[in-house]
């Protein structure tokens, strides 16, 4: 017990040490935790240079976050794998919403009706919408969000980002001549893995 106590006043030292711009506590934080930390993400990322990329940012940030350690709240090793598993996490999310931004804007002739009409028309309804509605739509459609993600990111309940989705895709569908217009059937799906 008195060793665990021994580790983690090291540990809480070369924190404190590292909030203070002492260089030489980073490396040997490093050489006691880089290992395990790239462990850790490499599950998580399942890529062996984004893991490196991912505990090679978390190091060069722990000067800035070293005032946020509370040794109270844990020691220093289980706050470097939280911090380690946050940014990997991140680094995925990120990854697969580019992933989706990309899928999205790769449109060819075959992934829409032969008949499709010019975007332009779909631009001009899109204009006509009140502005909370165009948000809705162009961050579903052009950014591959969630509606979830729209109402976090807008900061209204995700009840109010599915009313105003509902009623921007209402006013589309009348706005583009109705059932017989080639935009209808298209207007009428809603963007893939929004809910």
């Amino acid at each position: 017990m008195a060793q665990l106590d021994l580790t983690l006043d090291v540990e809480a030292l070369l924190i404190a040490r590292i909030a203070g711009g002492d260089v030489s506590a980073l490396a040997d934080l490093y050489d006691r935790y880089a290992s395990v930390l790239l462990g850790i993400t490499f599950r998580i990322v399942n890529n062996r240079s984004v893991a490196e990329d991912v505990v090679h940012d978390l190091f060069v940030s722990l000067h800035d976050r070293s005032q946020t350690y509370d040794r109270s709240r844990g020691p220093v090793g289980a706050w470097l794998i939280t911090m380690a598993r946050n940014l990997s996490i991140d680094r995925v999310r990120k990854s697969a919403r580019r992933r989706r931004l990309d899928q999205t804007n790769q449109v060819t002739e075959h992934s829409l009706p032969v008949d499709f009409v010019d975007a332009g028309a779909v631009r001009e309804a899109l204009h006509t919408l009140p502005d909370d509605q165009k948000v809705v739509v162009e961050a579903a459609f052009f950014e591959g969000l969630s509606y979830a993600e729209i109402a976090d990111r807008e900061g209204v309940p995700l009840g109010t980002i599915k009313s105003r989705a509902a009623r921007a895709f209402g006013a589309l569908r009348a706005l583009l001549s109705g059932p017989e217009h080639p935009t209808h059937a298209y207007l009428s799906k809603e963007p893939r893995g929004v809910s």
